[in-house]
């Protein structure tokens, strides 16, 4: 067997607290090793949180050491790389000209990404830990909870479904600068601030109290700083934290002001600043929750970044596996609206033969493949506000979710598809669909066009349609059904629906009954 040659691969990321570089050499995802490393503290996202906007000279100073990253990755020949923003440069009012001073003045391309997005990249590289150390146990729940200094990611996996996601806007750094120096020396602060925390964190009490949950993993940058306080050693592996070692903690500095933290810890004045925020946010999480052990993987958002660029260059298996979480999360949203799981999964089914019969024609990849199961999934979830342009409803509620692994474009997208799943066409008096680019309206009215007719053959809602044919002929799709029931409903609705999918794909599509 021929031997791979290893790549060369560089993560940089533009985060609120530090701009790192990691640049390793690969062959697949099992064979991964860092060729070095760099991190540096930057204050982008205090300035973000308290004024809106990044100053143009810290722009400047960090348009230098990106130039000094570019260097080190020109000296070790890295031809492909990807430079993410996160909270900071996301939320902040000027992201557009940062984005362009960047380019300008280094050379390098910058990706903002949204919170769901980051909370994926993060959960795709902490899975693979968490299944490597086996702590997935059958039955019982493990719960992702990842905090940055913009936001907490709360992720809670059984059985290999993810069962709940939620991401909230309460960041470490964004906790620290929703109060003042003179609140936060208040000697009310520290109850102040567990009572702020608990009034934006305890709805997702209701949520997870039906679930056991054996394990609670904890990631994000504070984690560092909370190992350091506990004596635990940082050495890039699996740390287990017992209970007792945090409500310890947690009692241990409700009773020191910042100069005793200083001297107890060994901190500077900046990150003791933040100790407080960070140890009552995690007590007030467990206030929520009913777990067995707390667990801190060494993985960290750049480590994310790293293995998923990899996972889609090398089409690994895992790039379904992910997919597969993502559905189940998709499949827990359409359940808190109620949804019918037979018809969303004959519709899924039908819009995916669809999809898969007619790649040649509409020269769509995977990843509308993706989008389409979602929407899929999703089309019929307005019914829970109104039956009564349910449509218009499933098109809000979509665009109110957080799907985690996809983009907000993407998210229009789904959202949509699901609005003209069953009429109307695309673009028609609708201001918001003409914001869309004039590619991914195309997108849209393929995809839909799918679905409309997915819908069709299962109008009933009683999955009478069994067997399932698709032959393209020339200028029609020839789709021949077996089924024990009686479908004249199907037929009727499929034929009043098929004009759109001609005019979409220039193909007449033409429902046959096989023999029963």
């Amino acid at each position: 067997m021929k031997q791979q040659v290893p790549q060369l691969f560089a993560a940089i990321h533009l985060g609120s607290e530090q701009i790192s570089i990691q640049i390793v050499e690969y062959t697949d995802l099992r064979d991964i090793r860092i060729v070095d490393q760099a991190s540096v503290h930057v204050t982008l996202g205090e300035e973000t949180f308290k004024t809106g906007r990044i100053s143009f000279s810290t722009v400047s100073e960090v348009c230098e050491l990106l130039k000094g990253y570019r260097r080190l990755m020109n000296e070790y020949g890295v031809m492909e790389y990807r430079v993410i923003a996160t909270t900071a440069v996301r939320e902040a009012q000027n992201q557009q000209y940062i984005i362009d001073q960047i380019w300008v003045k280094t050379g390098l391309t910058v990706e903002v990404i949204d919170m769901p997005q980051e909370i994926y990249y993060k959960f795709f590289s902490i899975i693979r830990t968490a299944e490597a150390q086996q702590l997935l146990p059958t039955h019982q729940g493990i719960f992702f909870v990842d905090i940055s200094s913009g936001g907490l990611g709360i992720t809670l996996v059984v059985d290999g479904q993810i069962h709940y996601q939620q991401n909230i806007h309460i960041g470490i750094i964004r906790i620290k600068e929703s109060f003042d120096k003179r609140q936060r020396d208040s000697v009310n602060f520290n109850q102040a601030l567990a009572q702020y925390i608990y009034s934006i964190i305890s709805p997702v009490k209701q949520e997870l109290g039906r679930f056991k949950i054996k394990y609670l993993v904890l990631s994000g940058s504070e984690t560092d700083l909370l190992l350091r306080m506990l004596g635990h050693a940082n050495d890039n592996n699996l740390v287990y934290v017992s209970l007792e070692e945090l409500y310890k903690l947690y009692d241990q500095i409700q009773g020191l002001k910042l100069p005793q933290l200083i001297k107890t810890f060994n901190l500077s004045e900046s990150v003791a600043e933040i100790v407080l925020p960070t140890i009552i946010l995690y007590h007030e999480i467990l206030s929520l929750i009913k777990v067995e052990q707390v667990v801190i993987p060494p993985d960290r958002f750049i480590d994310g970044i790293i293995k998923l660029y990899i996972a889609e260059k090398k089409s690994n298996q895992w790039l379904q596996t992910l997919e597969d979480y993502m559905m189940s999360l998709v499949r827990s949203i359409a359940e808190k609206y109620g949804y019918d799981c037979n018809h969303a999964q004959q519709v899924e089914r039908f819009s995916l033969m669809l999809f898969d019969r007619l790649t040649k024609v509409h020269g769509l990849g995977m990843r509308e493949r993706t989008l389409l199961r979602i929407a899929a999934c999703l089309h019929d979830i307005g019914k829970f506000v109104s039956l009564r342009r349910h449509y218009f409803y499933s098109y809000r509620l979509i665009l109110s979710s957080d799907i985690f692994g996809i983009t907000e474009d993407e998210k229009k997208i789904v959202a949509f598809i699901a609005h003209y799943h069953s009429k109307g066409v695309p673009g028609e008096e609708n201001r918001d669909f003409e914001r869309l680019s004039k590619q991914e309206q195309v997108v849209v009215a393929k995809l839909s066009a799918l679905v409309r007719l997915a819908d069709a053959m299962d109008r009933s809602h009683r999955k009478k349609v069994g067997e399932c044919d698709m032959q393209l002929k020339s200028d029609e799709l020839i789709i021949s059904v077996k089924s024990l029931e009686d479908i004249s409903l199907e037929e009727w609705t499929f034929w009043d629906k098929s004009s759109f999918f001609e005019e979409v794909y220039g193909i007449k599509p033409v429902l046959v009954r096989k023999d029963r």
